[in-house]
């Protein structure tokens, strides 16, 4: 479109110039006239035939240029209608999906609530198992049946002789055995192991509702192509640190926006892109746990403001950037 239109341009003021040359030789045309007249014949006819022609053609040139200039106009409106009514579309999308997100968050959250009131529901009735079990164990007793053995008691009594010279009496002693009765008590021993799950490693970027689609490779502007996986989610969702690590860059500015680059003590780096503000306090060299929040959703930086979202980069190793979309669909689903 700016080529024809400095055609045109150049066309223009080659007509101008002609126009001003011819205004400047009126005098030598109408002596030309009259030598025509008095029926000479002079030689400058042919020359002046000539650049008669040569001034049509230019006249040409210019109509041609000018009708290629209106008709690309036109076509330049034509399309900046469709552009127009391609934006409004997208704009109401935008919208749709804003929406859809908003109230997906609210079930999101909802279901966070639930699940929280239901662990906690669950670690009461571990607890009160246990402080049973613990009374059960102190109260539990195993006893021994209790044997008691005793002998008969025997008594021998001799028979009595009486005679004139001598009474004489024997009686043996009453002898009684008994045995001691035994009583053996055990302590009943109960041995209670319970393994707790082991911690997550990794957990989802995004702590709320969040939609994704595999667009590695994707075209970008500037012939660029994308390196991450761009996760939307509504705005100020909290954004976590995917494993435990530290805050190595904080950036603000640039097609990025408000950015945080973590590297985690596994050794792989993760880049997170477009935030809406870093988490209060948040510095770099900061230590960050598994599931810490580091800063939330946006749309700084060239991300559109109808589409806040996180744009997330996997480096293994800290080296060049791989697909993230299957690590962030085994933790987010």
């Amino acid at each position: 479109m700016a080529s024809s239109r400095v055609e045109v341009s150049l066309a223009t003021r080659k007509v101008q110039d002609r126009a001003v040359q011819m205004y400047m030789n009126a005098r030598g045309s109408e002596m030309f006239a009259l030598m025509v007249l008095d029926g000479g014949v002079s030689p400058e006819y042919g020359y002046l035939e000539e650049a008669a022609s040569a001034d049509q053609r230019l006249v040409n040139d210019l109509g041609i240029l000018k009708g290629v200039y209106e008709r690309r106009l036109s076509d330049l409106e034509i399309a900046r209608l469709d552009q127009d009514a391609v934006t409004q579309d997208m704009q109401a999308l935008a919208a749709d999906l804003t929406e859809k997100i908003a109230n997906a968050q609210v079930t999101y959250e909802a279901l966070k609530v639930r699940r929280a009131e239901e662990e906690a529901r669950r670690a009461a009735e571990e607890a009160a198992r246990r402080a049973e079990e613990a009374a059960r164990r102190a109260t539990t007793t195993t006893t021994s049946t209790a044997t008691t053995t005793t002998s008969a008691t025997t008594t021998t009594t001799s028979a009595t002789t009486t005679t004139t010279s001598a009474t004489t009496t024997t009686t043996s002693t009453a002898t009684t055995t008994t045995s001691t009765a035994t009583t053996t008590t055990s302590t009943a021993t109960t041995t209670s192991t319970t393994v707790p799950p082991p911690g997550a490693t990794q957990v989802c970027p995004i702590d709320g509702f969040t939609a994704f689609s595999d667009t590695w490779g994707a075209a970008r502007s500037g012939g660029r192509t994308h390196e991450g996986v761009d996760m939307m989610a509504e705005r100020w969702t909290p954004v976590v640190a995917i494993e435990s690590g530290s805050i190595y860059q904080l950036r603000e500015g640039g097609l990025g926006g408000i950015t945080i680059w973590l590297h985690s003590d596994s050794g792989d780096s993760y880049y997170y892109a477009h935030l809406q503000a870093w988490a209060d306090g948040l510095d770099v060299g900061q230590v960050v746990s598994t599931g810490e929040l580091i800063g939330y959703v946006g749309s700084s930086g060239n991300a559109p403001d109808s589409l806040p979202h996180l744009h997330f980069e996997f480096h293994p190793d800290e080296g060049d950037a791989v697909n993230p979309y299957p690590l962030v669909k085994g933790l987010c689903g």
